[in-house]
C-alpha cells in the first residue's frame, strides 16, 4: 500500500537525510507561521480605536489623535469621486491616525473606517536600539514572536520577517495577510512594523465601493 507524503512532508524527510537542498530550505523556512500573535505593544490588527486608547493609555502612553472620515463620511467621499464631485470636503469624525510617545520610545496606529468603527490597519514603534546589538535584539525578537520566517544578523545589521497566511516571507510588504517586520534601520533605532496585507486592503477598497454604489442614483440617458 503506497503511502501519502505531503509537499512539506517530502522537505522535512530529505531535510533529516541530509539530501534537501538549501533553495528548498530556504523555501520552507520562508513561508513558516508565526508561531506567536503580532502585535506590537498589546495593539493588533483589527482593534477599535477605543481598545487601542485605553491599552496605550493602561501602559502609560502619552497618545494624540489625528482626525479622519468616518465610515459614513468615507462612502460619501466614494460617490462624490465617482461622479467627479471635487473638490471634496468631510468632516473629520474618525480616528485616522494614534500618534503614542512613551521615553523614547513612539508609536504610529494608522486606522481604516469601517461600519462598526475605526479598526487598526497598521502599526509602527521605533526606539533607539539602546546598545543592544543586533544579536541581542534577535533573541529578543524570537523569544517574543518565536522564529521568524526570513532573518538577517550580521555587525550592526537586523532584519527579520513574521508572516502568516503561507505568504512568503522574504517581506512583509505586498503579502496577502497579516505580517511583521522588524529592523534595525540607518541611524541605529529599531523599527518594528505590523501590516494587515493587500487582502484586507483590496477587501476594504471593495466595501466602500459597493456601499457607495447602493447610494449612486441611476445615471441619465442623456
Amino acid at each position: 500500500m503506497m503511502t501519502k507524503i505531503t509537499a512539506m512532508s517530502a522537505l522535512a524527510l530529505l531535510a533529516a537525510c541530509g539530501s534537501a537542498s538549501v533553495a528548498e530550505r530556504d523555501a520552507a523556512a520562508q513561508t513558516r507561521e508565526a508561531a506567536k500573535p503580532l502585535t506590537i505593544a498589546g495593539l493588533r490588527i483589527g482593534m477599535t480605536a477605543t481598545e487601542a486608547r485605553t491599552t496605550l493609555a493602561r501602559d502609560g502612553w502619552k497618545v494624540d489623535t489625528e482626525a479622519g472620515e468616518d465610515w459614513a463620511a468615507t462612502v460619501d467621499h466614494e460617490v462624490k469621486r465617482q461622479r467627479d464631485v471635487f473638490p471634496i470636503e468631510e468632516p473629520k469624525n474618525g480616528v485616522a491616525v494614534l500618534n503614542a510617545r512613551k521615553g523614547d520610545e513612539t508609536l504610529v496606529v494608522r486606522f481604516r473606517p469601517m461600519p462598526s468603527g475605526d479598526l487598526v490597519s497598521g502599526v509602527t514603534y521605533a526606539a533607539p536600539a539602546a546598545g543592544r546589538t543586533p544579536e541581542q535584539i534577535a533573541a529578543e525578537m524570537t523569544k517574543r514572536y518565536g522564529k521568524p520566517g526570513v532573518s538577517t544578523v550580521a555587525r550592526s545589521i537586523y532584519e527579520a520577517s513574521w508572516c502568516t497566511g503561507g505568504d512568503p516571507c522574504r517581506s512583509i510588504w505586498g503579502n496577502q495577510h497579516t505580517g511583521l517586520e522588524a529592523k534595525i534601520d540607518v541611524y541605529g533605532k529599531l523599527k518594528i512594523s505590523l501590516s494587515q496585507g493587500v487582502a484586507a486592503d483590496r477587501a476594504w477598497e471593495a466595501a466602500v465601493k459597493r456601499a457607495a454604489g447602493g447610494t449612486v442614483p441611476a445615471k441619465s440617458s442623456f
